[in-house]
């Protein structure tokens, strides 16, 4: 594990600029949020158990004490904060995913990931197709708007992991619903120039974010209109699970049928890789070797959701054109930025 390649300045890079030990609204938010968050993840836990016929007297054993051991943590940093040193978000995930590892609960959300893998899948031809039937710029807005759309399948946020569980989502109604123009952060002019007035790029590292229609009907499409262009795809995807993301796991599991059922994807230069990590944000100074190789030489860099673009990595600079793309699905991170809910970020540097 080593620095990412693409970053400017790693001696000066952080990754995550919110320090919740000195910020006490902050930290009274987040703790409350985790804990809260927590017990759906165990009960997915639980599902899963279930589902494989596994010792449910065993696994609620273990779910109690995990949710224990994860209360009392965050408890501690609570009333005591400064005997943690610096706390982020990232920081957090990393004592909740610790955790629940510790006990057992390593990929909570497997099941949910594949059911909802199978329904975009079914939908990839139809994306791709309305896509091919446009042109220019009507074309990449469409692009665009599909990465917005698909991000909304988010299990690591509270409203959207409400939303989904109550009444599903759906990738079309989220699509022609999205935020008129001008959005929060909107660097949308200026990248729309880049891409349809200058030479493609050479070479493109998609950091992806969740399963289901962020992967399948966001990320994909984009990759895929990169690659037709002639740019060489570096698709980024965890090492370990961390809620409902995509690991390099997951990436090659379904990537057979990704090519069966939109088969143009065969003769594009896709190439997935582990990043590494493990966490639903990302610190670039800790990613796999295997990741920086590929990334040699890269000029462009994606790094698609809230987690990966927002909570993290919102004022990294780096050595290559760099877009930052996602929908906010958290009140506290969306006012940190001065937004709202289910506002949309297009930073391009």
């Amino acid at each position: 594990m080593s620095p990412f390649v693409l970053l400017k300045k790693p001696e000066t890079y952080v990754a995550c600029s919110w320090d919740l030990a000195v910020d006490s609204i902050g930290r009274e938010y987040w703790v409350a949020l985790f804990k809260r968050h927590l017990r759906l993840i165990l009960k997915l836990g639980m599902e899963f158990v279930r589902a494989r016929h596994g010792d449910l007297v065993d696994a609620e054993h273990r779910a109690a004490a995990c949710a224990v051991e994860v209360d009392q943590l965050f408890d501690a940093f609570s009333d005591d904060p400064t005997r943690f040193g610096r706390v982020t978000i990232l920081k957090m995930d990393q004592w909740r995913d610790g955790i629940l590892r510790k006990h057992g609960f390593v990929d909570a959300f497997i099941d949910l990931k594949n059911r909802e893998n199978e329904t975009a899948l079914a939908l990839l031809p139809i994306v791709c197709k309305e896509l091919d039937g446009l042109q220019g710029k009507e074309q990449f807005r469409a692009v665009i708007e599909g990465i917005f759309a698909g991000n909304i399948f988010d299990m690591g946020a509270e409203a959207t992991a409400r939303k989904f569980l109550a009444e599903g989502i759906n990738f079309h109604d989220t699509r022609a619903r999205l935020p008129r123009r001008p959005w929060l952060i909107d660097d949308f002019d200026n990248l729309e120039k880049r891409m349809l007035s200058g030479k493609p790029h050479k070479k493109c590292v998609f950091f992806v974010d969740n399963a289901g229609s962020d992967f399948l009907l966001g990320a994909i499409p984009m990759m895929r209109w990169l690659a037709k262009r002639g740019t060489k795809i570096i698709l980024a995807a965890n090492e370990r699970p961390a809620l409902n993301d995509m690991t390099i796991d997951d990436v090659r599991a379904w990537w057979p049928r990704i090519l069966d059922t939109e088969p143009l994807l065969r003769d594009l230069p896709i190439h997935p890789v582990s990043s590494g990590t493990g966490e639903p944000l990302i610190d670039l100074l800790e990613v796999s070797d295997e990741l920086n190789a590929a990334a040699e030489g890269a000029d462009l860099l994606i790094l698609e959701g809230m987690g990966r673009g927002v909570e993290s990595n919102f004022n990294a600079e780096f050595t290559c054109d760099a877009l930052n793309i996602a929908m906010l699905k958290d009140p506290a991170v969306a006012e940190r930025i001065g937004g709202t809910m289910f506002d949309l970020v297009c930073r391009f540097r």
